[in-house]
């Protein structure tokens, strides 16, 4: 943590003003005797967090993702929405681009969105990341960009700690929708997706029917971990809520339920559920991360 502190008070505290295009048009890569200690471009990794000053803006922060030869970001702009995030190692920098889900896309390509754009590369002398956020555009098929202010700081996020950074895989159902497939079917049906409002001073039905053999082996365990805005969720008592023990399958889906789930104070709220199964002589395996972004009043 102290190692932390440091590079945060060596950051500096003006940053200039960029603008990304299609090219590379970064300054030049530093060179290859300095990018020591995990900063060689194609070495990054790990997780991060910006700096206002010398303190963390834990609302704006990512992981790096690698599966073979896929490498993303996954990253927090602001509010509880996280990203996905396609990279490409040019030659002094990475360019990450959003990746949209089909209807999303097709609204960008119509030009009624923007998606992000992040410009990342590696600053060792101290100790962090240089960043420029762009917002991308689309008119006539040809991209335009838009700089989100100028270079952005991002230093190793402390391990001590726990924050989510995994994007949403599908919804969470409150209320009646938690219970009854039926009444979460007709809720996307009529509006899209989960009504998101619940009143806090009742315990909240929480949770979602998912296709059973999609889970996997029925011989399996499944469980789930819970997080409450981003962080552990705890329950009235203050016990972490992790290792809940998944329902039932019952006409081929499993009911994955939280009967109550503790709200401690009123407002808009993330709920992620983290869902999982260990199955014989393997280790737990992540499932899928289901969210709502739900108004408690």
């Amino acid at each position: 943590m102290n190692t932390v502190w440091m590079r945060w008070a060596r950051a500096a505290a003006v940053l200039a003003l960029v603008a990304c295009g299609d090219e590379d048009t970064s300054p030049d890569p530093v060179p290859a005797a300095a990018e020591d200690d995990g900063f060689a471009l194609d070495k990054l990794d790990g997780k991060w967090i910006r700096i206002d000053g010398q303190r963390g803006d834990h609302t704006h922060r990512f992981a790096w993702h690698r599966d073979g030869a896929k490498t993303e970001l996954w990253f927090t702009n602001g509010g509880f929405t996280k990203r996905r995030m396609a990279g490409e190692l040019r030659k002094s920098d990475w360019r990450f681009t959003e990746v949209l889900s089909e209807a999303e896309e097709s609204k960008w390509k119509a030009g009624s969105r923007s998606k992000a754009r992040l410009f990342v590369k590696p600053k060792p002398a101290s100790g962090g990341l240089q960043i420029a956020e762009v917002a991308v555009t689309v008119k006539d098929g040809k991209e335009s960009e838009k700089p989100k202010g100028g270079f952005q700081e991002y230093v190793p996020f402390p391990e001590t700690t726990p924050f989510t950074f995994r994007p949403c895989d599908g919804p969470l159902f409150l209320g009646p929708a938690a219970t009854d497939p039926a009444a979460a079917a007709k809720q996307v049906a009529e509006d899209g997706g989960p009504f998101p409002g619940h009143a806090l001073g009742e315990a909240i039905p929480v949770g979602l029917f998912a296709d059973a053999a999609a889970d996997g082996d029925a011989a399996c365990t499944f469980d789930m971990d819970l997080y409450f805005d981003d962080r552990p969720a705890e329950d009235a008592g203050g016990v972490v809520q992790k290792n809940l023990k998944a329902g039932d399958v019952a006409d081929g889906k499993r009911h994955w339920l939280v009967s109550g789930w503790y709200a401690p104070y009123s407002g808009n709220h993330h709920l992620q559920m983290f869902r999982y199964r260990t199955c014989a002589g393997a280790e737990r395996e992540l499932i899928g991360v289901q969210c709502i972004e739900a108004v408690l009043e």
